[in-house]
């Protein structure tokens, strides 16, 4: 397939339809071989859960680091209504039913990431950029003098300052940033924008795009699962029958982070999660990222353990520690927030309302309690 378009030169409107770089899509070549990279993206978050998972086992079963445990083993022993057999069956039975509906999904869509089209996209984002760089040396001087600033003046240096580094790519033998660009030499259109204006251009296709498709794919992610989840504590027989089996757990651990009724898991973890990536538009490998660390983060928030050292809980509340409490009997009804963010639940007011030193309190008299049950009194 191949395609060209058109944009304006610096000082002048020209069609440089015949300038811009042609492409040919291609296949992307598979990061394993003879493993498509649509069924790599659904085997990655089922190898994240079982690595994980195991390796919080592995530190139960050896006692590591038991000053950052949220619970005693005694509190796992005598609170949690469902074995570890029951959980990892669930799990398995859910990874199964997931992974064929995935399969079916690729074999009717039949989902590949194409190359080749990079250069053409750049030199879109370049004419973007310029345009809007020609909005604003009309617009700003005006917003400029509003506040007393003259924006001749100022231009002036502005333009002493960018002339160092040279007014094209094509024209600028001696620029500093030639060499970032090498792989545009001999392309006519380059030589209609300033260096600068091409430098931005990949950063936004390279960085901020596909920073923006993740924000994206966050965002709903996280308000379909607060407001699904909130659901499933609202109504009765949503509880009674898709969500009531999760709180069979009361000290969460990792492997029953998807401890889940078949139903529970497709509507808010299939459907959610399809949708996610459908309206951010991300490519196969992104999803593959975005679905493993998914996982990870859901591994991690039932873990049972606050280290210090955890990358997946390093400055943000939706944690290890926000999500037990929901696992309470006492904070059932708060931090409905899951994965990402807890942004719905402070917009919703939900966060369970009290003190850091009230919640350290309620945790301390259930571990007396089950210290107690344990020594049968």
């Amino acid at each position: 397939m191949e395609g060209t378009g058109g944009m304006a030169s610096n000082h002048t409107v020209v069609n440089l339809s015949t300038l811009l770089p042609s492409y040919t899509l291609t296949s992307h070549p598979p990061l394993i071989p003879y493993l498509s990279d649509f069924h790599l993206s659904l085997l990655l978050p089922v190898i994240a859960y079982w690595f994980m998972s195991l390796t919080f086992h592995l530190i139960d079963k050896y006692n590591l680091w038991s000053q950052y445990r949220i619970h005693t083993p005694e509190e796992f022993k005598q609170r949690n209504r469902v074995s570890v057999g029951e959980v990892l069956r669930s799990v398995i039975l859910q990874q199964i039913a997931q992974t064929m509906l995935g399969l079916w999904i690729g074999w009717m869509a039949n989902p590949e990431d194409k190359v080749g089209k990079e250069e053409f996209d750049i030199a879109v984002w370049a004419g973007r950029v310029h345009w809007a760089v020609k909005q604003a040396e009309i617009y700003i001087p005006y917003a400029f003098a509003a506040i007393g600033i003259d924006a001749k003046v100022l231009g002036h240096h502005v333009h002493k300052y960018a002339a160092a580094f040279g007014p094209t790519i094509g024209t600028a033998k001696n620029n500093p940033l030639a060499l970032i660009f090498a792989s545009h030499e001999g392309q006519l259109w380059t030589r209609a924008y300033p260096a600068w204006e091409i430098y931005a251009a990949k950063t936004i296709y390279w960085v901020l795009e596909p920073a923006a498709r993740f924000g994206i794919a966050i965002f709903f992610s996280d308000s379909w699962q607060y407001f699904w989840h909130r659901a499933m504590h609202s109504n009765r027989w949503m509880y009674r029958n898709m969500h009531a089996h999760h709180h069979k757990i009361y000290v969460p651990y990792a492997f029953g982070a998807f401890y889940n009724t078949l139903s529970e898991a497709f509507l808010l973890d299939t459907i959610g999660t399809t949708l996610s990536l459908m309206l951010s538009g991300l490519t196969i490998r992104q999803t593959m990222c975005f679905s493993t660390i998914s996982v990870m983060k859901g591994v991690d928030d039932h873990c049972g353990y606050k280290l210090p050292w955890d990358p997946l809980q390093w400055g943000n509340e939706q944690n290890t520690q926000f999500h037990d409490v929901h696992h309470q009997s006492w904070g059932i009804k708060s931090n409905y927030s899951q994965l990402y963010t807890t942004f719905w639940d402070h917009v919703c007011d939900t966060v369970f309302p009290k003190s850091q030193e009230e919640i350290d309190e309620l945790y301390r008299k259930g571990r007396i309690a089950a210290a107690k049950a344990e020594k049968g009194e």
